[in-house]
Protein backbone atom coordinates (compact mmCIF):
# COMPACT_ATOMS: atom_id res chain seq x y z
CA UNK A 1 0.00 0.00 0.00
CA UNK A 2 1.23 3.51 -0.49
CA UNK A 3 -0.16 6.93 0.98
CA UNK A 4 -1.93 9.32 -0.74
CA UNK A 5 -2.54 11.37 2.11
CA UNK A 6 -1.73 11.63 6.22
CA UNK A 7 -4.48 12.95 8.37
CA UNK A 8 -2.21 12.16 11.36
CA UNK A 9 0.27 9.87 12.74
CA UNK A 10 -2.08 7.21 13.16
CA UNK A 11 -4.56 7.96 10.19
CA UNK A 12 -3.97 7.66 6.25
CA UNK A 13 -5.17 7.59 2.75
CA UNK A 14 -3.71 5.08 1.17
CA UNK A 15 -3.69 3.31 -2.34
CA UNK A 16 -2.95 -0.55 -2.60
CA UNK A 17 -1.34 -2.47 -5.54
CA UNK A 18 -5.07 -2.70 -7.74
CA UNK A 19 -5.72 0.83 -6.88
CA UNK A 20 -8.86 0.68 -4.62
CA UNK A 21 -8.09 3.80 -2.01
CA UNK A 22 -8.02 3.05 1.92
CA UNK A 23 -8.71 4.73 4.89
CA UNK A 24 -6.39 2.81 7.50
CA UNK A 25 -5.69 3.12 10.80
CA UNK A 26 -3.01 1.99 12.93
CA UNK A 27 -0.01 3.19 15.03
CA UNK A 28 1.84 4.93 13.62
CA UNK A 29 0.68 4.09 10.22
CA UNK A 30 1.02 7.76 8.88
CA UNK A 31 3.82 8.91 10.82
CA UNK A 32 7.28 10.34 8.64
CA UNK A 33 5.27 9.46 5.26
CA UNK A 34 5.24 11.32 2.11
CA UNK A 35 2.95 11.01 -0.55
CA UNK A 36 3.75 7.78 -2.75
CA UNK A 37 6.04 6.08 0.22
CA UNK A 38 5.22 2.44 0.92
CA UNK A 39 2.99 1.75 4.01
CA UNK A 40 3.94 -0.52 6.73
CA UNK A 41 0.65 -2.71 6.21
CA UNK A 42 1.84 -4.89 10.36
CA UNK A 43 1.05 -1.72 11.14
CA UNK A 44 -2.85 -1.28 10.06
CA UNK A 45 -5.11 -2.36 12.60
CA UNK A 46 -8.16 -1.20 10.56
CA UNK A 47 -9.19 -0.22 7.30
CA UNK A 48 -12.25 1.04 5.38
CA UNK A 49 -12.75 1.14 1.96
CA UNK A 50 -12.87 4.82 0.57
CA UNK A 51 -13.73 5.42 -2.78
CA UNK A 52 -13.81 3.19 -5.84
CA UNK A 53 -15.85 5.65 -8.54
CA UNK A 54 -13.65 8.37 -10.44
CA UNK A 55 -16.91 10.34 -10.89
CA UNK A 56 -17.31 11.06 -6.78
CA UNK A 57 -13.66 10.71 -5.92
CA UNK A 58 -13.37 14.52 -6.24
CA UNK A 59 -16.13 15.03 -3.99
CA UNK A 60 -15.36 12.51 -1.56
CA UNK A 61 -11.48 14.09 -0.94
CA UNK A 62 -13.60 17.33 -0.36
CA UNK A 63 -15.48 15.46 2.33
CA UNK A 64 -12.39 13.79 3.92
CA UNK A 65 -10.69 17.01 4.07
CA UNK A 66 -13.93 18.19 5.77
CA UNK A 67 -13.89 15.76 8.83
CA UNK A 68 -12.04 16.43 11.76
CA UNK A 69 -9.35 13.63 12.61
CA UNK A 70 -10.88 13.26 15.91
CA UNK A 71 -14.59 12.42 14.22
CA UNK A 72 -12.49 9.39 12.15
CA UNK A 73 -11.60 8.25 15.37
CA UNK A 74 -14.40 8.49 17.09
CA UNK A 75 -16.41 6.39 14.30
CA UNK A 76 -13.57 3.65 14.37
CA UNK A 77 -14.52 3.41 18.21
CA UNK A 78 -18.12 3.58 17.47
CA UNK A 79 -18.00 0.33 15.08
CA UNK A 80 -16.18 -1.48 16.81
CA UNK A 81 -18.35 -1.31 20.30
CA UNK A 82 -21.25 -1.68 17.52
CA UNK A 83 -19.74 -5.06 16.15
CA UNK A 84 -19.01 -6.34 19.97
CA UNK A 85 -22.95 -6.03 20.53
CA UNK A 86 -24.37 -6.82 17.18
CA UNK A 87 -21.71 -10.17 17.20
CA UNK A 88 -21.06 -9.64 13.38
CA UNK A 89 -18.24 -7.94 11.48
CA UNK A 90 -19.87 -4.93 9.68
CA UNK A 91 -19.49 -3.32 6.50
CA UNK A 92 -16.23 -1.29 6.09
CA UNK A 93 -18.48 0.88 3.56
CA UNK A 94 -19.97 1.90 6.80
CA UNK A 95 -17.07 3.89 8.28
CA UNK A 96 -17.18 6.95 5.98
CA UNK A 97 -20.92 7.15 6.03
CA UNK A 98 -21.03 7.53 9.48
CA UNK A 99 -18.19 9.80 9.93
CA UNK A 100 -20.24 11.98 7.44
CA UNK A 101 -23.19 11.56 9.40
CA UNK A 102 -21.70 11.91 13.20
CA UNK A 103 -19.79 15.21 12.16
CA UNK A 104 -23.26 16.86 10.48
CA UNK A 105 -24.82 15.63 13.65
CA UNK A 106 -22.31 17.05 16.00
CA UNK A 107 -22.84 20.60 13.94
CA UNK A 108 -26.74 20.30 14.47
CA UNK A 109 -25.74 19.83 18.50
CA UNK A 110 -23.55 22.93 18.62
CA UNK A 111 -26.41 25.21 16.56
CA UNK A 112 -28.99 24.17 18.44
CA UNK A 113 -30.84 22.33 15.96
CA UNK A 114 -32.52 19.28 16.41
CA UNK A 115 -35.62 18.99 14.18
CA UNK A 116 -35.48 15.72 12.16
CA UNK A 117 -38.30 13.82 14.07
CA UNK A 118 -38.52 10.14 14.03
CA UNK A 119 -41.78 8.00 14.02
CA UNK A 120 -42.83 5.79 16.50
CA UNK A 121 -41.35 3.12 14.83
CA UNK A 122 -40.51 -0.34 16.39
CA UNK A 123 -36.91 -0.16 15.71
CA UNK A 124 -35.95 -1.06 19.71
CA UNK A 125 -38.32 -4.61 19.48
CA UNK A 126 -37.00 -5.37 15.71
CA UNK A 127 -33.62 -4.45 15.91
CA UNK A 128 -32.94 -4.88 19.68
CA UNK A 129 -28.83 -5.32 19.29
CA UNK A 130 -28.20 -2.78 16.77
CA UNK A 131 -30.67 -0.20 18.70
CA UNK A 132 -28.52 -1.23 21.76
CA UNK A 133 -25.29 -0.78 19.63
CA UNK A 134 -26.53 2.87 18.69
CA UNK A 135 -27.58 3.62 22.32
CA UNK A 136 -23.40 2.52 23.17
CA UNK A 137 -22.29 4.44 20.05
CA UNK A 138 -23.76 7.48 21.24
CA UNK A 139 -21.88 6.83 24.62
CA UNK A 140 -18.92 6.92 22.87
CA UNK A 141 -19.25 10.04 21.33
CA UNK A 142 -19.68 11.62 24.29
CA UNK A 143 -16.76 9.96 26.26
CA UNK A 144 -14.65 11.00 23.01
CA UNK A 145 -15.68 14.18 22.14
CA UNK A 146 -17.93 15.88 24.83
CA UNK A 147 -20.89 15.87 22.87
CA UNK A 148 -24.25 14.12 23.99
CA UNK A 149 -26.03 13.43 20.68
CA UNK A 150 -30.03 13.91 20.77
CA UNK A 151 -32.39 11.23 21.21
CA UNK A 152 -33.37 10.44 17.34
CA UNK A 153 -29.58 10.10 16.84
CA UNK A 154 -30.51 6.05 18.61
CA UNK A 155 -33.16 5.98 15.27
CA UNK A 156 -30.57 6.79 12.57
CA UNK A 157 -27.69 5.05 14.30
CA UNK A 158 -29.57 1.96 14.42
CA UNK A 159 -29.96 1.91 10.36
CA UNK A 160 -26.78 2.62 9.73
CA UNK A 161 -25.88 -0.62 11.92
CA UNK A 162 -28.67 -2.55 10.39
CA UNK A 163 -27.80 -1.64 6.80
CA UNK A 164 -24.16 -2.34 7.10
CA UNK A 165 -24.54 -6.17 7.84
CA UNK A 166 -25.01 -7.32 4.05
CA UNK A 167 -27.38 -6.88 1.28
CA UNK A 168 -29.93 -8.64 3.30
CA UNK A 169 -30.42 -5.21 5.03
CA UNK A 170 -31.15 -2.01 2.51
CA UNK A 171 -32.09 0.82 4.44
CA UNK A 172 -34.94 1.44 1.95
CA UNK A 173 -36.32 -2.54 2.97
CA UNK A 174 -35.58 -1.71 6.76
CA UNK A 175 -37.03 1.52 6.89
CA UNK A 176 -40.25 -0.02 5.01
CA UNK A 177 -40.30 -2.38 7.22
CA UNK A 178 -40.59 -0.27 10.66
CA UNK A 179 -43.08 2.30 8.82
CA UNK A 180 -45.37 -1.16 7.88
CA UNK A 181 -45.03 -2.37 11.52
CA UNK A 182 -45.91 0.44 12.96
CA UNK A 183 -48.95 1.36 11.01
CA UNK A 184 -50.09 -2.22 11.81
CA UNK A 185 -49.53 -1.90 15.59
CA UNK A 186 -51.32 1.29 15.15
CA UNK A 187 -54.77 -0.13 13.70
CA UNK A 188 -54.44 -2.97 16.58
CA UNK A 189 -54.43 -0.51 18.83
CA UNK A 190 -57.08 1.62 17.59
CA UNK A 191 -59.06 -1.82 16.55
CA UNK A 192 -58.89 -3.09 20.73
CA UNK A 193 -59.22 0.82 22.12
CA UNK A 194 -55.74 -0.18 24.18
CA UNK A 195 -52.07 0.69 24.28
CA UNK A 196 -50.34 -3.11 23.62
CA UNK A 197 -47.68 -4.21 26.24
CA UNK A 198 -44.70 -3.75 24.59
CA UNK A 199 -42.64 -5.98 27.47
CA UNK A 200 -44.82 -8.81 27.13
CA UNK A 201 -43.36 -12.14 25.16
CA UNK A 202 -46.54 -12.19 22.80
CA UNK A 203 -45.80 -9.07 21.90
CA UNK A 204 -42.15 -9.71 20.76
CA UNK A 205 -43.48 -12.85 18.73
CA UNK A 206 -45.92 -10.66 17.16
CA UNK A 207 -42.90 -8.57 15.89
CA UNK A 208 -41.10 -11.55 14.89
CA UNK A 209 -44.31 -12.57 12.96
CA UNK A 210 -44.91 -9.04 11.34
CA UNK A 211 -40.83 -8.57 10.03
CA UNK A 212 -40.63 -11.67 8.45
CA UNK A 213 -44.20 -11.16 6.75
CA UNK A 214 -42.90 -7.89 5.52
CA UNK A 215 -39.95 -9.45 4.04
CA UNK A 216 -42.17 -12.24 2.44
CA UNK A 217 -43.99 -9.02 0.88
CA UNK A 218 -40.93 -7.00 -0.16
CA UNK A 219 -39.30 -10.44 -2.19
CA UNK A 220 -42.59 -11.21 -2.95
CA UNK A 221 -42.55 -14.11 -1.20
CA UNK A 222 -45.22 -17.00 -0.47
CA UNK A 223 -46.15 -17.87 3.50
CA UNK A 224 -46.50 -21.47 1.65
CA UNK A 225 -48.58 -23.06 -1.36
CA UNK A 226 -51.06 -25.07 0.23
CA UNK A 227 -54.27 -23.32 1.61
CA UNK A 228 -54.84 -24.51 5.40
CA UNK A 229 -57.96 -26.91 6.13
CA UNK A 230 -61.56 -25.00 5.33
CA UNK A 231 -62.79 -26.17 8.63
CA UNK A 232 -59.78 -24.91 10.36
CA UNK A 233 -60.19 -21.36 8.59
CA UNK A 234 -64.18 -21.27 9.79
CA UNK A 235 -63.44 -22.76 13.07
CA UNK A 236 -60.79 -19.40 13.66
CA UNK A 237 -62.83 -17.13 11.98
CA UNK A 238 -65.31 -17.36 13.94
CA UNK A 239 -63.68 -18.17 17.33
CA UNK A 240 -61.43 -15.07 17.09
CA UNK A 241 -64.04 -13.18 15.14
CA UNK A 242 -63.03 -9.82 16.55
CA UNK A 243 -59.21 -10.54 16.36
CA UNK A 244 -60.26 -11.46 12.65
CA UNK A 245 -61.66 -8.19 11.85
CA UNK A 246 -58.88 -6.63 12.88
CA UNK A 247 -56.99 -8.79 10.51
CA UNK A 248 -59.47 -7.42 7.75
CA UNK A 249 -58.50 -3.88 8.43
CA UNK A 250 -54.97 -4.58 8.19
CA UNK A 251 -55.61 -6.55 5.08
CA UNK A 252 -57.34 -3.65 3.44
CA UNK A 253 -55.15 -0.61 4.39
CA UNK A 254 -52.03 -2.87 2.87
CA UNK A 255 -53.98 -3.15 0.26
CA UNK A 256 -54.70 0.62 -0.20
CA UNK A 257 -51.08 1.57 0.83
CA UNK A 258 -48.74 -0.97 -0.82
CA UNK A 259 -51.30 -2.44 -3.07
CA UNK A 260 -50.08 -6.01 -1.10
CA UNK A 261 -52.92 -8.56 -0.92
CA UNK A 262 -52.53 -10.91 2.08
CA UNK A 263 -53.52 -14.77 1.73
CA UNK A 264 -56.13 -16.37 3.84
CA UNK A 265 -52.78 -18.41 5.66
CA UNK A 266 -51.41 -14.74 6.16
CA UNK A 267 -54.75 -13.81 7.84
CA UNK A 268 -55.39 -16.56 10.33
CA UNK A 269 -51.87 -17.01 11.81
CA UNK A 270 -52.30 -12.75 12.17
CA UNK A 271 -54.79 -13.17 13.35
CA UNK A 272 -53.68 -16.33 15.84
CA UNK A 273 -50.81 -13.81 17.29
CA UNK A 274 -53.34 -11.06 17.82
CA UNK A 275 -55.57 -12.79 19.91
CA UNK A 276 -52.83 -14.25 21.32
CA UNK A 277 -51.21 -10.76 22.75
CA UNK A 278 -54.61 -9.31 23.39
CA UNK A 279 -55.62 -12.17 25.74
Amino acid sequence: MYLIKSFNNNIALVKDASGTEWIVLGTGVGFGKEKGEAVDELAIKRKFIAETSAKTRQPFLEMVDQIPVSIFETTANMMKTAEAVIGVKLSHHLFLSLADHLNFAIQRVKDNVDDLHMDRWELQKLYSKEHQAAVKAIRVVYDELDVLLPRSEESFLTYHFVNAQGPRHQLSETMKMTEVINRIIEIIEYHYEMQLNEESANYSRLLTHLRYFVLRQLHEENLDQNELDQDMIHMIKDKYSYAYECVEKISRFLAKRYEWDLSVNEKLYLTLHIWRLIT
